[in-house]
């Protein structure tokens, strides 16, 4: 690697560092769709600095990084003997009786959601790196590259889907998006 691959590199830790730091604190912090977009945008740039310091090396050494930096800010309180950094559970106060469902359908809407943000996603995720894999897959040469790019960016796009599909609160819905997606990533994939 050269200085400004290093360079590159440098400010690729960094950007992620602090995206993460944006999105924990969009995490503890709700509401405040700026810091949501701004983590995100941050680990977006450490991914590509990364891939353009280094390859798919590179994407792997922001991704060590990134949890270390994370494992850090979660280890560091508990070894001074105090509570982690975890927000404590919010408590909602009901004005009436709470409305309760059936325990039968609150089980199978649990495990409808398991399905849709896990399989499901993890499907969606494979179709995208798929299609990315046909998109940037060299016409002479050794796919190589090109096959590990897309395996990393499967679990990338796996946990995204996963996360913007648990954003949403209502399973209708939640359903609504996968299908959408699934439709929209089998398209791209075959086509």
């Amino acid at each position: 690697m050269t200085a400004i691959d290093w360079v590159m590199m440098t400010v690729a830790g960094l950007s992620g560092l602090v995206g993460l730091a944006l999105l924990y604190s969009c995490w503890k912090r709700p509401g405040q769709p700026t810091l949501l977009a701004g983590g995100w945008g941050l680990l977006t740039v450490s991914v590509l600095l990364a891939f353009f310091a280094n390859g798919d090396r590179g994407i792997a050494q922001a991704s060590v990084i990134l949890m270390a930096g994370a494992t850090a800010v979660f280890c560091i309180p508990l070894l001074r003997g105090i509570a982690p950094p975890v927000a404590t559970r919010r408590t909602r106060q009901h004005t009436g009786t709470p409305k309760e469902g059936h325990p039968i359908r609150k089980g199978l809407s649990c495990v409808w959601t398991f399905l849709v943000t896990g399989p499901l996603a993890g499907v969606i995720a494979l179709l995208a790196s798929a299609a990315l894999f046909k998109l940037i897959r060299p016409t002479d040469g050794n796919p190589a590259t090109a096959g590990v790019i897309a395996i990393i960016a499967a679990v990338l796009i796996w946990a995204m889907v996963s996360v913007l599909l648990l954003i949403e609160p209502r399973t209708g819905r939640r359903s609504a998006y996968a299908g959408l997606a699934l439709a929209v990533t089998a398209a791209i994939a075959f086509i």
